[in-house]
């Protein structure tokens, strides 16, 4: 018999389940089930539960997507391209401005040399420090803003479905009012039917409004995908080729300066500093296309969220019941 006994030893204590916690999950699972259970075949019970959907959908899910939205649009608001779009040009500008060749039958003029090289390690600067704000920005904010969008997706998702189970109902409600149609004789009845249908009728409107809603949001939330991509490209650009390519400029420039204390440069050196600008200039012909797409998907994606905030509005006021 000693086979068949429980071994002693360190083992975890076994815990008997809470009975309190057992009724309330119970209770907490039956209340779920009920909000969505399946009404009787009979048209005013269908259209009843379909109201019932729509009101919760209007007094509680669609304002909690509005809040979700409007919290993106609040953050999409604070990223503004401008200032960085003037540095990139400004430096565009001040390397282009730099004259490496002297006039036919002049010295090399080492004091313009001196203030070009100046003014473009001034820019240089103004673009490292926006740059390096631009890039941090994102680092610190990408993954708030993925929450955010993931939330969106999910309480959308969620609003959806509950949608197509009301149309449904209503879609069965229209085949029993049919039926009930042809077999209705008395005058009562008919009108009966007929203030039943276009109550049905007022809701399914509404549920496609609600429908529309979440259509919007995934739209939306497509285009701060893509937002995101672009910010990243961008951020990649600024750091991977603008401001290796600006430092290796400015280093070059630097080197021409000492040189030209002491003797005019060499048509080597003045080649290979011109190769770095060239760098310089790709670089930050990219990133300036890049910015400027980035521009319109931004305005865009504003445009979407705001979008939203309008078709939100007609959801509000559910059909009474």
């Amino acid at each position: 018999m000693t086979e068949f006994l429980t071994p002693t030893g360190p083992g975890k204590p076994f815990a008997a389940p809470d009975p309190l916690r057992r009724v309330s999950r119970t209770a907490a699972l039956r209340a779920a089930a009920s909000s969505i259970a399946t009404p009787t075949r009979s048209a005013s019970s269908l259209a009843a539960a379909a109201h019932q959907v729509l009101q919760g959908l209007a007094g509680r899910r669609v304002p909690r997507l509005g809040s979700v939205r409007e919290r993106l649009q609040n953050a999409e608001a604070t990223w503004d391209l401008r200032e960085l779009d003037r540095a990139l040009h400004a430096l565009q500008d001040a390397s282009a401005a730099v004259d490496f060749l002297p006039a036919r039958g002049r010295a090399f003029p080492v004091a313009e040399f001196q203030r070009q090289a100046g003014s473009l390690g001034t820019a240089a600067r103004r673009m490292a420090t926006l740059g390096l704000h631009f890039v941090g920005r994102h680092a610190a904010d990408a993954a708030v803003t993925r929450l955010l969008w993931a939330e969106l997706l999910m309480e959308s998702r969620s609003i959806d479905k509950r949608v197509r189970q009301g149309l449904l109902w209503l879609r069965d409600m229209e085949l029993e009012l049919g039926v009930r149609r042809a077999a209705a004789t008395a005058e009562v009845s008919q009108r009966a039917l007929q203030e039943l249908g276009r109550r049905g009728e007022a809701i399914e409107d509404k549920l496609h409004l609600v429908q529309g809603l979440c259509g919007a949001a995934r739209s939306a939330r497509s285009l701060g995908d893509q937002v995101q991509a672009h910010r990243g490209a961008l951020c990649n650009l600024l750091h991977e080729e603008v401001r290796p390519a600006s430092l290796k400029l400015q280093h070059r420039l630097q080197a021409l300066l000492e040189g030209c204390a002491t003797q005019h440069p060499e048509p080597a050196e003045l080649l290979h500093a011109i190769d770095c600008r060239h760098e310089l200039e790709v670089a930050v012909t990219r990133a300036v296309a890049e910015l400027h797409h980035l521009q319109c998907l931004q305005n865009e994606l504003q445009t979407q969220l705001a979008w939203m905030a309008q078709k939100a509005k007609p959801i509000a006021e559910a059909p009474k019941a």
